[in-house]
């Protein structure tokens, strides 16, 4: 009984002194897919991302949990002459492990939502596909880097791996290929301002 007091007592403590920041956040990313039946030569583009982030830190531990509601727009070049956006919500969760003062790693699940795709030929030409073709949800795990030279501003480097298949069916008019096991898989490169 003593022990679930004090233990209460600690965890009152550690909520009540956390310090919490709000901040925004923008990146740039480098898209691609990653699976099975992902060939060598996958597609791949760049986009970029925008959002709102927000950091509890924990008293006495080097462990700050951050997250973040994110606008991401996709691009992949899917073949030599369709280009597939995306737009997605994303919403990360990561937990940030101080190594150093300045120096942080962070991991953690995100949750995306599929808000659009569209695809192009490089006409400007509107490929036709069914919005049934894609996965409105996706699971991804993130694993990062960070670093906070300069005061209020964090600079981070992510991968982003999905854990759910983009195409909900997969024999798409979209891709030339199967992918019946395609996720996918970012390479983020992002800045955050601390108010």
């Amino acid at each position: 009984m003593l022990k679930k007091i004090i233990l209460a007592a600690v965890v009152a403590a550690t909520a009540t002194f956390a310090q919490i920041n709000v901040g925004i956040h923008a990146g740039v990313d480098m898209n691609t897919m990653w699976g099975d039946d992902v060939e060598d030569d996958a597609a791949t583009g760049v986009g970029f991302n925008a959002g709102v982030g927000m950091k509890i830190s924990l008293p006495l531990l080097p462990i700050t949990v951050a997250p973040e509601v994110l606008i991401d727009m996709r691009n992949l070049d899917i073949s030599k002459n369709v280009t597939w956006t995306e737009w997605a919500l994303d919403i990360p969760v990561l937990v940030r492990f101080s190594l150093l003062p300045i120096l942080y790693l962070e991991a953690g699940p995100e949750l995306a939502i599929n808000l659009s795709v569209s695809a192009e030929d490089d006409d400007g030409n509107e490929v036709e596909y069914d919005d049934d073709e894609f996965n409105t949800m996706e699971f991804d795990l993130v694993f990062g880097i960070g670093t906070g030279i300069v005061p209020f501003v964090d600079i981070d480097f992510r991968v982003i791996l999905g854990l759910t298949n983009i195409y909900a069916d997969y024999e798409t008019k979209l891709v030339t290929v199967k992918a019946k096991d395609a996720s996918n898989m970012q390479f983020a490169l992002g800045a955050t301002y601390w108010f």
